[in-house]
């Protein structure tokens, strides 16, 4: 599953610069996120949920907006961590009613037409990264 995490190493300067893009900004030390959680982090005003998920290859980070779409409410750093399809795709459910949402994309799983915003996550020298990513809708490789 590591294919999943963002690498900003691979994209071209062109990229880094897009204006899509905020910089990099640390949050906080990884072995301070337990697996299988999330956490809460307030990134250039923006509340993102963090979250670290095992992998037979190495932990995935995904970062997403932590206001849950339905409802308004920063709880998504709450949810329930899962996977689902045959690719298991990591999601996130909301603490509240539940909907789940892909980790990766932030598409909502049973209501496609509910959206989390996905920010880029990574881990250099055992900090936790986030880059805040202003579109709608982006998808992480």
């Amino acid at each position: 599953m590591t294919d999943l995490v963002h690498d900003a190493s691979a994209e071209t300067p062109e990229e880094q610069r897009s204006a899509d893009v905020q910089p990099w900004t640390r949050v906080c030390a990884a072995s301070a996120i337990r697996p299988e959680r999330g956490v809460a982090a307030l990134v250039d005003d923006v509340a993102v949920a963090i979250f670290r998920l095992p992998s037979d290859d190495g932990d995935v980070w995904c970062c997403v907006d932590h206001e849950d779409p339905v409802t308004g409410v920063g709880v998504m750093a709450r949810g329930l961590v899962g996977s689902t399809g045959p690719d298991e795709r990591p999601t996130v459910a909301s603490p509240l009613y539940k909907e789940r949402y892909d980790l990766i994309t932030g598409q909502g799983v049973d209501d496609p037409t509910m959206m989390l915003r996905a920010h880029r996550c990574r881990v250099r020298n055992g900090q936790v990264e986030v880059q805040i990513v202003d579109s709608e809708t982006v998808t992480l490789r």
